[in-house]
């Protein structure tokens, strides 16, 4: 190996090394810009700032980019039940968790959701259309209403 070829390998794994440590600080910077999102949209850094940043005044709502779905109060399980009673009127004769959501106005809570429909399917008010699989959402059909061909 020579000198120059020494340096250049030596110059080429500074630089690689300066990329590196560049990913490493951009990503901790994302990382931290979306704690501190989700510190504000709880409330919580909304009055007293953020933590950590000396006691700034927070970030304007305006700035905050708009969630994709509205922030809602927790529900109970039984609230969630009781919604999800009303809503069946609303639903088509199969639908997803989704549709529930659409005809809710809100998204409850994942598990509460499932436990809910699950209840519904054993106490014979729904019924089970097909399983969901990794990004296939399971499909629910009124116990009255004709099951759909498939």
């Amino acid at each position: 190996m020579t000198r120059e070829h020494y340096e250049q390998s030596k110059r080429r794994l500074e630089e690689q090394r300066r990329a590196g440590v560049e990913l490493v600080e951009a990503a901790y910077e994302a990382q931290v810009r979306a704690l501190d999102l989700v510190w504000m949209l709880q409330g919580e850094g909304a009055d007293r700032g953020l933590p950590g940043n000396g006691g700034l005044a927070a970030v304007p709502t305006s700035a905050v980019p708009a969630a994709s779905a509205p922030v809602t109060p927790r529900r109970s399980s039984q609230e969630v039940e009781e919604d999800v009673q009303e809503a069946l009127a609303k639903l088509p004769a199969t639908f997803t968790r989704n549709d529930v959501c659409g005809a809710l106005g809100y998204e409850p809570d994942r598990g509460v959701l499932y436990r809910t429909l699950t209840k519904l399917v054993e106490e014979g008010v729904l019924r089970l259309e097909s399983r969901g699989d990794g990004r296939k959402p399971a499909v629910y059909g009124r116990a009255g209403a004709a099951p759909s061909p498939a």
